[in-house]
């Protein structure tokens, strides 16, 4: 069972990890070489961090998190429901795509292995519930939405925009044609989702 490591050993060993990532690559990083990058024992770092996994895990949220308020901060200006999730599912397409440690776990080769593991962090979520939740109040104040398919909902959403980052598509698919694809095709099926209770129409003219 791992030790209790000091902030500014923990701090340390995800620098050192997310050094690795992208210079190494993620799924070819070893803990060996965590280790050797923060300056200490594999078995010191197996006891005070756990698995490989466990430290990758800590390096995606601490980097999602710092996505996450970023992304409040840019969509605190936009009061469309709508416009607010299209904006939060493009700014944070674009933010996986120009983060280095972002771009180096969900494109390449790494996308599929990190991928499987990011949907664990609730920081990721953090990012699509800043534009989802105030879009679900009234479904959920009229019954339509319990909390499961609320979840589902942050599942997709986060589904779609890291399919979007790993396999891009042509090369000529701009960010235009993603968030025309996103407005005249996943919005309505969005609010279809919600149910015909919640008194919303189209999206796209709201």
């Amino acid at each position: 069972m791992p030790t209790t490591p000091l902030p500014s050993e923990t701090e340390a060993v995800l620098d050192a990890a997310a050094a690795c990532y992208l210079t190494v690559g993620v799924t070819k990083t070893t803990a060996a070489d965590i280790a050797r990058a923060a300056g200490m024992s594999r078995a010191t770092l197996y006891r005070r961090f756990g698995s490989h996994e466990a430290i990758f895990l800590a390096v995606l949220e601490r980097e999602s998190l710092a996505m996450a308020a970023d992304a409040e901060q840019h969509l605190a200006g936009i009061t469309d429901p709508p416009q607010r999730l299209v904006e939060a599912m493009m700014y944070s397409l674009a933010q996986i795509r120009n983060r280095p440690m972002h771009a180096a776990i969900f494109t390449g080769d790494s996308a599929a292995w990190a991928a499987g593991r990011a949907f664990r962090q609730q920081a990721l979520r953090q990012i699509a519930e800043t534009a989802i939740r105030p879009r679900l109040v009234p479904a959920a104040a009229a019954g339509a939405l319990t909390d499961q398919q609320v979840a589902d909902i942050v599942d997709w959403i986060l589904r779609i925009l890291i399919s979007f980052a790993a396999v891009p598509g042509p090369a000529d698919r701009g960010s235009d044609d993603i968030r025309r694809q996103l407005t005249a095709l996943f919005l309505p099926a969005f609010i279809s989702a919600l149910g015909p209770e919640t008194g919303t129409g189209d999206p796209r003219v709201r």
